[in-house]
């Protein structure tokens, strides 16, 4: 390159744009990469220890004549630094590739999973959409996506549900949303006298909640029920009953009646227990309120004083908010029925 070009280049200022889009260039492509190689298996294999061009294609299922595009693709992996390379084969060489290889870090995974296939299209469509007028639906959302990443809160939320459940004697949970089950799991063998019964709006998650809750031995004191909890009539029997993470499932409008309704379920003295990400704290959080805003049937998230007064004015009583995570918009919300 001659000098002047250099200079030209350096003094239109394009030099310093394409080394900063370079960067986010880079994140985006080594997202894309991981979440490539945990769905095709490349992950779990290299976890065990390196492997030759050879095996990845063989565990891949790679044919023959499309071993070249194989070796370009794990080219990819090792210039963005998430694989090693050397005589003895591929390796994960990037911590966050060898952590994420590991089935105890899937809500990790399912979270990166969610940035590529729900939010993308969600920042690049919301124009195109509100001139339209044409909100995304829950067909646009992939359920069992969604459960597996809201698995990285269930430390926050037990904390909140080791304030509302009491280590023993009986109690009737109601829980609306229940996702994968894991919080009635969790609820369950704190109280052994626990008993459950669970609203899933989404029937595939419904049923992954069901086969959930039979693996955890938990059947013969759950139930879940697939469908629209306000399209029941209450019953006023319930000792507690808990939204995880889905209020934003409601319109803000709609929010004052459908806690009003919610309180019919519950026996007098009885409590409900809300946790959720509320406005403010990071970036995920203000996608997650633009999801809400522009879904059919949602809602944007809630501010913490808002959703304490909108639970007074549901006819509740004592209801209070406590941060679970400074910093971050998590809170837990309790009151008296």
């Amino acid at each position: 390159m001659r000098i002047s070009t250099l200079f030209e280049w350096v003094g239109n200022g394009q030099l310093v744009l394409l080394l900063g889009a370079n960067r986010l260039l880079t994140a985006l492509y080594r997202t894309f990469f991981i979440m490539a190689a945990a769905e095709c298996g490349l992950l779990r294999l290299l976890a065990a220890g390196p492997a030759t061009l050879d095996r990845i294609a063989a565990e891949l299922g790679v044919r023959d004549g499309e071993r070249d595009g194989l070796e370009a693709w794990l080219a990819v992996g090792v210039r963005l630094r998430e694989l090693g390379v050397d005589a003895g084969g591929y390796r994960l060489r990037s911590r966050i590739a060898r952590a994420l290889a590991f089935e105890a870090n899937d809500a990790v995974l399912a979270i990166l999973e969610e940035v590529v296939d729900l939010h993308r299209p969600l920042l690049l469509e919301t124009p195109s959409r509100l001139r339209s007028g044409r909100h995304f639906t829950l067909a646009d959302q992939d359920g069992a996506l969604v459960a597996r990443s809201s698995r990285i809160a269930e430390p926050i939320v037990r904390e909140a549900i080791d304030e509302a459940v009491p280590e023993r004697g009986p109690l009737r949970l109601l829980e609306v949303g229940c996702g994968s089950g894991i919080h009635v799991k969790y609820a369950a063998e704190r109280n052994p006298e626990l008993s459950a019964l669970c609203f899933e709006l989404q029937p595939e998650v419904a049923e992954q909640a069901r086969e959930n809750l039979r693996a955890w031995g938990l059947a013969a004191r759950s139930v879940v029920e697939a469908g629209d909890v306000r399209d029941r009539e209450p019953t006023s029997d319930f000792d507690l009953l808990t939204l995880h993470q889905n209020i934003y499932y409601f319109p803000v409008a709609e929010r004052v009646a459908l806690l009003a309704r919610l309180r019919g379920w519950l026996r007098p003295g009885g409590r409900i227990l809300l946790t959720t990400v509320c406005r403010g704290g990071g970036p995920m959080n203000e996608i997650l309120s633009l999801w809400g805003t522009i879904t059919e049937g949602c809602g944007r998230l809630p501010d913490p004083d808002e959703l304490v007064e909108q639970l007074r004015e549901a006819g509740f009583q004592q209801a209070s908010s406590r941060s679970l995570m400074p910093g971050q918009g998590f809170h837990r919300f309790l009151a008296v029925a």
